[in-house]
């Protein structure tokens, strides 16, 4: 017979699962909570998952998914002391959980992760970092550069890097043997993503539209859309531009526009979670960021057939052939990257090629079934008996 399972062979499925895996997530939005949520969603018949993350984590998917969740008092801050209780804290719900293998997502977590796992001193370690590693951003950078490498290679089993590109910096900045470092890529759902979505049909436009998806903090770069925005609307005042997310950022970026004489061209739509609808409405999706793990912004855009513009940076050259299925900038260029997004509004044929080309590689590369499928590897490995 058919049909969905009976409630029953549903808890008996659940019931003969026995190893338990704790993910470590610090406050985020746009790409590691999809990344997460990908995980959750493709795991969850094959472990118990537990979760731990801020309260400000509110995802459906993790909620219905996560067999339990540990509420992380975790901010932006590295408060020593803070981060000090709130890892003594966990090490508690991790040893009274029996947890088999703590799974840290970026640094902040990793902290705190890691340091609870060595406290319980029970289950195997697995980090993935998703972005590039800027201690000079941090207080007491070179001190905090050293005490992270000597917690990661004290506890840390397996590193999972999104990207070469970070990858490299692991390796730059002495973090873990180099051996240990695996590189998975991120991956989306292609079947989620085509010009025919249903679109949200509030928002229409009278010309061409550049969008982009992306948290708005400084390394997004999102300051230098806007600067080529100006520029292009000089000479092409009937393209718009739309730009989805939400961040520290947000306020300035309006006032910016502003200042600009462009804010009725950018429309600003804040954090969406419906990213395979708005797609549709883009003819070029663009990425001007001034540092970059791997954007799974662009794979969505490329999955939906779209012809990307991207900065020259991190994981995005690993994504981005010039001139195959997009083009690469120089980062902080607004000229340059006025220049390509006009070359592809003057150009549609090569738009559409583009897009075209786009799609069938991240069928080929980038794929949520290729993500999982090398995760899940490495959790069954650690997972042996010894």
């Amino acid at each position: 017979m058919g049909g969905e399972k009976l409630p029953i062979f549903i808890f008996l499925e659940v019931l003969f699962l026995t190893e338990k895996i704790l993910h470590v997530v610090r406050p985020a939005q746009g790409g590691m909570l999809k990344h997460l949520e990908t995980l959750f969603q493709g795991m969850g018949k094959e472990y118990h998952l537990y979760l731990a993350a801020p309260p400000s984590y509110d995802s459906y998917l993790l909620r219905a998914a996560a067999q339990k969740r540990y509420l992380l008092p975790l901010d932006e801050s590295l408060h020593p002391l803070e981060n000090w209780r709130i890892a003594c804290s966990l090490a508690q719900f991790i040893s009274q959980e029996k947890i088999d293998l703590v799974h840290t997502h970026g640094i902040r977590a990793g902290i705190v992760g890691q340091a609870a796992a060595l406290m319980a001193g029970r289950g195997k370690v697995v980090a993935t970092m998703h972005n590039m590693i800027n201690y000079g951003m941090m207080p007491f950078s070179k001190v905090f550069q050293t005490m992270h490498g000597i917690l990661m290679r004290r506890t840390v089993h397996t590193l999972i890097t999104v990207s070469e590109a970070i990858k490299k910096e692991v390796i730059k900045y002495r973090l873990f043997p180099p051996e240990m470092v695996t590189v998975i890529y991120n991956g989306v759902d292609v079947n989620l993503f085509s010009k025919q979505s249903c679109l949200d049909r509030k928002i229409s436009f009278n010309g061409p539209v550049i969008g982009t998806v992306a948290r708005l903090e400084p390394a997004k770069g999102i300051k230098y859309l806007l600067d080529a925005a100006a520029i292009i609307d000089k000479e092409y005042p009937w393209v718009y531009f739309v730009i989805v997310g939400d961040g520290p950022q947000r306020n300035f970026l309006q006032q910016y526009a502003a200042r600009l004489g462009i804010d009725k061209k950018v429309f600003f739509l804040g954090f969406r979670d419906d990213v395979p609808n708005i797609l549709p409405l883009f003819d070029i999706a663009v990425i001007p960021s001034v540092q970059e793990g791997l954007s799974i912004f662009c794979l969505e855009a490329l999955a939906a057939g779209c012809p990307v513009v991207a900065s020259d940076v991190g994981g995005l050259t690993e994504i981005i052939i010039p001139c195959k299925n997009g083009l690469l900038v120089p980062p902080k260029d607004p000229r340059a990257l006025a220049d390509a997004l006009v070359a592809l509004l003057k150009n549609r044929i090569l738009a559409a090629a583009l897009g075209r080309q786009g799609r069938k590689m991240v069928e080929q590369k980038f794929t949520y079934e290729k993500m999982l499928e090398r995760t899940m590897k490495i959790y069954a490995q650690l997972l042996q008996p010894e």
